[in-house]
């Protein structure tokens, strides 16, 4: 059983106010706190250990909902939930950046991730100022500041994808003095290169933490932290260097993370992909930075809750992927997906013709016709569609098989990230079925009946969110095992901030930007290579752009990667709103008027500084066209 050893220190280290730590008391007599945290190397190992607090959501008991009382540790619902890849869907709290049409400088979000990030920044300026005290070896201290400095390098990181310039603390402050205003995005991001640069030239940070000190920084997570910061300061205009310099530099760190000893994990199988999202292989070759978690030390998250349906652990499947990213995935042979080319192949005339909502009848279960049982749902189906379309197009034995065929022969991926109409998953929620797994469980449309027979045979499998046909997340889901969770509150599984796959996606961008086409294709034909997808051939500059996306969009669903992705490239609109100014969620059949809608709006990014920060400190520049 793996052991985390992240000791709480005190909240006054920990937590503070929104941007700032809140340092003035200094060695309160009943707990540790900075005066004297510092002060001999047990302490130091507890402060260290500390810096990794604020990743952690302590409050499990609040769920998984996008809620001030939910926000706690690493947002990774709300980021995913802004992302191309995921359609967050809560009864009663949506996504208000997405949801409100003015971009809101109160939005829970916006003023949650400045906390976030200032809480490691405060922190991790903390440990650098003091640990001269703890009276440490030569090496051991080295590696803590090193380890300090690229928790800070991350966190300046984050805070400048979101915000694009943010006031520059180095050092530790009172809250007091929390008065300056932002600092450019290139002052921001040469500070995370320069921060990184301190931990790679340093001879006591390790090459990689595979083996030792597991979960913790590393030189080959430094260079890979620090060639995606070239990625993004190529965005910025005035830092004296080309985007060109920028890729090249890129490159050149992405080259040296495989030499620290990390690489693209393949275990041999058809399903190595969702393998690596295992317990038992999460300290694989490809892990270079993770959340550790264990659900026996009460480190845990509720990723299961989150993502699950209610059939497995009584999940809610708020996280859930959009149809538009399902219908994004490619045939296996690498070619685009086509739902009209797909209708031709089954001899299907008129679909072009057709509304969303009528299309819906290719997706209803066998027998609404000839079970007696359907009645209910036979009418709802022919309500759905229409009449005229139910008696034209509907097969009431075929017509699940029929719509089967859209999902098969597709990238392998999509079933191994989504679970798709019509196929078979084993499912177990404790307390229902006599707490007996349901076999062979199915997405099924219109929803009949949620249980078993008496063999153990499932019937429909049920989400939690039944006003219409919605898919689920396979990826992070625990299915048919009774021992694999304590509850759907409590997983285990690491998350991964930086995996080998994310430096080799974006060494191949940075190839492509500098022309060199082949050496791209060579680098994203080894993920394409592990997946099961035919090989890409080297093709024009913007091809291959569209390429490396591809696997991007693919490869990270929920993980809390695409939204960064899609605004690096600029492309938020064309894929989370499918180039409209309003979007929304969609059933199977692409109907978006089912859920509440999406807005998009032109100032949606760079992110506006927190309205309670700018009350705070007045000497901070709000971006035009937010609302304060």
């Amino acid at each position: 059983m793996k052991r985390i050893q992240y000791a709480i220190i005190s909240a006054t280290l920990l937590t503070g106010a929104v941007s700032c730590a809140d340092l003035l008391d200094m060695a309160p007599s009943d707990q540790i706190a900075s005066g004297n945290m510092w002060t001999s190397p047990e302490l130091a190992v507890k402060g260290m250990n500390g810096l990794y607090e604020t990743f952690y959501n302590r409050d499990l008991s609040a769920g998984s909902q996008l809620r001030e009382s939910c926000l706690d540790g690493l947002n990774k619902y709300g980021i995913e939930a802004l992302g191309f890849c995921t359609d967050y869907y809560s009864n009663n709290f949506p996504v208000y950046m997405l949801y409100s049409q003015n971009m809101m400088a109160n939005d829970i979000q916006v003023a949650y991730e400045w906390k976030f990030g200032y809480n490691i920044v405060h922190a991790t300026n903390d440990a650098i100022a003091n640990l001269y005290k703890a009276g440490l070896d030569e090496a051991t201290y080295q590696r803590y500041i090193c380890e300090a400095r690229f928790l800070r390098a991350w966190a300046y990181s984050r805070l400048n994808k979101f915000f694009w310039g943010v006031p520059l603390y180095l050092e530790p402050v009172t809250n007091e003095e929390c008065t300056r205003t932002q600092s450019s995005a290139e002052d921001i991001w040469q500070t995370v290169i320069d921060d990184l640069t301190y931990c790679i030239d340093n001879e006591y940070m390790p090459d990689n933490t595979l083996t030792e000190n597991f979960g913790r920084p590393s030189k080959g997570a430094a260079y890979a932290l620090r060639g995606m910061a070239y990625m993004w300061k190529a965005l910025t205009d005035n830092d004296g260097t080309t985007p060109e310099q920028d890729y090249t530099s890129a490159c050149a760190d992405f080259d040296q993370v495989d030499d620290c000893g990390y690489d693209l994990w393949d275990d041999g199988t058809s399903e190595s992909y969702l393998n690596f999202f295992k317990a038992e292989n999460e300290r694989d070759n490809e892990m270079i930075f993770a959340i550790q978690f264990s659900a026996t030390d009460g480190y845990s998250y509720d990723i299961q809750q989150a993502v699950g349906p209610r059939d497995t652990w009584d999940s809610w499947d708020e996280v859930k992927p959009s149809t538009d990213f399902v219908d994004y995935f490619q045939n296996a042979d690498g070619t685009p997906f086509s739902w009209s080319e797909w209708a031709q192949e089954q001899g299907i005339e008129g679909w072009d013709a057709l509304t969303p909502q009528q299309r819906s009848v290719f997706f209803f279960r066998d027998g609404l016709r000839s079970n007696s049982d359907y009645r209910t749902i036979y009418n709802q189906a022919r309500e759905l569609c229409g009449l005229a379309v139910f008696d034209r197009y509907y097969l009431d034995e075929g017509n699940e098989a029929r719509i089967k065929t859209a999902y098969d022969n597709r990238d392998p991926r999509l079933k191994m990230i989504v679970v798709t109409p019509y196929e078979p998953k084993d499912c177990y929620s404790p307390g229902w079925n006599n707490n007996q797994v349901a076999v062979g469980k199915q997405l099924r449309w219109p929803l009949y009946e949620r249980g078993a027979d008496g063999n153990g045979s499932g019937k429909d499998l049920w989400l939690d969110k039944r006003f219409t046909a919605l898919y689920i997340y396979n990826k992070y889901v625990e299915w048919g095992d009774p021992s694999a969770l304590i509850d759907r509150r409590h997983c285990h599984i690491d998350f991964p901030l930086i995996r080998y796959t994310d430096v080799l996606l974006q060494w191949a961008e940075a190839e492509i930007e500098l022309g060199r086409l082949g050496e791209a294709a060579d680098k994203i034909n080894q993920v394409r290579d592990r997946a099961g997808v035919q090989r890409i051939q080297t093709g024009s500059q913007e091809e291959m752009r569209e390429a490396v996306r591809y696997e991007r969009r693919v490869e990270f669903a929920v993980e809390a990667v695409n939204y960064f992705d899609e605004i690096r490239w600029g492309t938020y609109k064309e894929s989370k709103f499918q180039g409209q100014d309003t979007h929304g969620g969609s059933s199977w059949w692409g109907d978006n008027t089912v859920e509440y809608p999406w807005y998009w709006k032109e100032n949606n990014w760079p992110w506006s500084v927190p309205l309670a920060e700018y009350q705070r400190n007045p000497n901070l520049i709000q971006r035009s066209g937010w609302i304060y």
